[in-house]
């Protein structure tokens, strides 16, 4: 399915550089078991352009389909959670600046403070992994 280039286990943390997209561009799957089909490029451009506007401390996850690394292509699926509340012109920025700068469908799930965690939501964190800068 895909041609490893590369792999690293460190701290249970395992890194392999395999190549998925039409243009051969390296992708970066991080995870414990479950992977994430995104490049750092990508996961840095989506940590840089969420804080840009939810704020510096706001947390970026992702779930979804680019957790499973037997599925090819997909949205982008992202639970923001800003430390001040965001507002739906504010979600919407954020989804139009990512689909601009990835070239890829993006969803933005925002947990705002102090809201109360609905059914969906807690379905959604069980699965979700944090997004971290890389450099």
């Amino acid at each position: 399915m895909y041609r490893k280039s590369g792999c690293l286990n460190e701290k249970n943390l395992l890194l392999q550089v395999c190549r998925d997209t039409p243009r051969h561009v390296p992708t970066v799957y991080i995870g414990n078991k479950e992977n994430m089909r995104l490049s750092t490029e990508q996961i840095n451009t989506i940590i840089h352009t969420s804080r840009d506007v939810a704020g510096p401390s706001a947390l970026v996850w992702l779930y979804g389909s680019r957790l499973d690394d037997k599925r090819h292509g997909g949205d982008i699926d992202l639970l923001i959670e800003p430390a001040e509340a965001l507002s739906l012109l504010l979600r919407a920025r954020i989804k139009t600046l990512l689909e601009q700068k990835l070239n890829l469908p993006v969803d933005v799930l925002v947990k705002n403070p102090g809201t109360e965690e609905n059914p969906f939501l807690s379905i959604v964190r069980a699965q979700a992994k944090l997004l971290e800068l890389t450099p």
